[in-house]
């Protein structure tokens, strides 16, 4: 926090992710009120992974010719318009309101990697990994800290006060953004424009250490994510909790992600990230198995909570492996393609949850899910692991 450019991309990261979480609830609690359907809430969803896994490389071949600081205001400044646009347009025309999440989601897959690719140029490279620890602190703290708000707000004064706020909370991100030195990329190349998206996505799989990662990370998000399906069926059905419990399991793991990003900074000194990474993601697929081989309510908080640990090892140091081992001027399609990537994970591992557990059960499927996880990162240990980084 001492350099005055991370610390200003920091603040504004901050502030704009409290306004993402308020509008969260707010968009699916408004899409569920006018519509009393299941299918147009998924629908919501879909439009945001779509925008991800499309739109994200695509744009990002644009960005990274361009001043990254620029980028960054311009997609704060684009959803501070569009924002609002939701609770005043779309009320009346619900295909309006997918396409509005379309193009916010959109602006944030060019906000997101361009943010990333910033953070070498604004911290020395021994202060990455606590950089990008306090980069993932914005997220989770918004999400203990503003969750319960957004739900309270929506509420009382309805979801539309919920947009305007967080309309707001990218004005002043893109006013902080504004003090930042020039972000431009030290080389662009004259290559043409598709060859360069292609760069991207090329780079992912052409680099050893990027394409062990972001392979293990994929089988990670495909197993590791049917949490996110199954968590809310494993409260009901098997822990007999309901929505108070389930709600409690997911703070947990908020909470163990929130605490281990303060710490992270003295840990990844001692410990090389490429080790750090594996490390953790074995613990958080063991910890995933054990909810499904110990389906009781205390054992599930327990895990839940140091599975946040778990996870804060391993996604700190895969940022840093991605940022560490690519140039400077294609990092951003870099990141645009990995979050693709990540989204289609998500995506598999929504849709297999859903087919598995009315055959398995949920507590089996944790535990077959997180065995996997955990396997897979044995493989990798056994061929050598992840290389490090070669100094420039």
């Amino acid at each position: 926090m001492r350099h005055p450019g991370f610390r200003r991309l920091f603040l504004a990261q901050l502030v704009s992710q409290a306004g993402t979480q308020v509008h969260r609830i707010a968009l699916l609690t408004l899409m569920y009120l006018l519509t009393r359907e299941a299918a147009w809430v998924s629908l919501t969803l879909v439009a945001q992974f779509v925008a991800r896994i499309v739109a994200g490389p695509l744009l990002a071949t644009w960005a990274d010719t361009q001043d990254r600081r620029r980028v960054m205001i311009l997609a704060d400044l684009g959803r501070a318009v569009l924002v609002p646009l939701i609770p005043l347009l779309g009320g009346k025309f619900l295909l309006v309101i997918l396409g509005l999440v379309f193009l916010v989601e959109t602006l944030t897959t060019l906000f997101d990697p361009a943010a990333n690719a910033s953070i070498p140029d604004l911290v020395p490279a021994e202060r990455l990994d606590e950089a990008n620890g306090l980069m993932a602190f914005t997220q989770r703290f918004a999400e203990v800290a503003f969750l319960g708000v957004a739900g309270v707000l929506v509420a009382t004064v309805g979801a539309a006060i919920a947009f305007y706020f967080d309309a707001i909370t990218y004005v002043i991100s893109a006013l902080l953004l504004l003090g930042l030195p020039r972000l431009a990329p030290e080389a662009t190349g004259s290559a043409g424009y598709w060859l360069r998206a292609r760069e991207g996505v090329r780079f992912l799989w052409s680099n050893p250490a990027i394409r062990t990662t972001v392979g293990l990370l994929f089988t990670a998000a495909c197993f590791g994510s049917v949490e996110g399906v199954l968590m809310v069926i494993f409260a009901n059905k098997v822990l007999g909790v309901g929505a108070a419990g389930f709600g409690v399991i997911e703070s947990a793991m908020a909470l163990g992600v929130m605490l281990t990003t303060l710490g992270f900074g003295g840990l990844s000194g001692r410990v090389p990230r490429e080790r750090l990474f594996l490390l953790g993601l074995a613990a958080f697929g063991i910890l995933e198995a054990s909810i499904g081989a110990l389906p009781v309510f205390a054992w599930t908080l327990i895990a839940f909570f140091f599975s946040g640990v778990a996870n804060t090892l391993f996604i700190i140091p895969a940022r840093s492996i991605l940022q560490s081992n690519t140039p400077s001027e294609i990092r951003g399609r870099v990141f645009a393609a990995f979050q693709a990537v990540m989204a289609a994970a998500q995506i598999i591992g929504a849709a297999l949850a859903g087919l598995a557990e009315p055959h398995l059960g949920a507590p089996l499927v944790f535990l077959l899910a997180g065995l996997l996880v955990s396997a897979s990162v044995v493989g990798v240990a056994l061929r050598g692991g992840i290389p490090a980084a070669k100094p420039a």
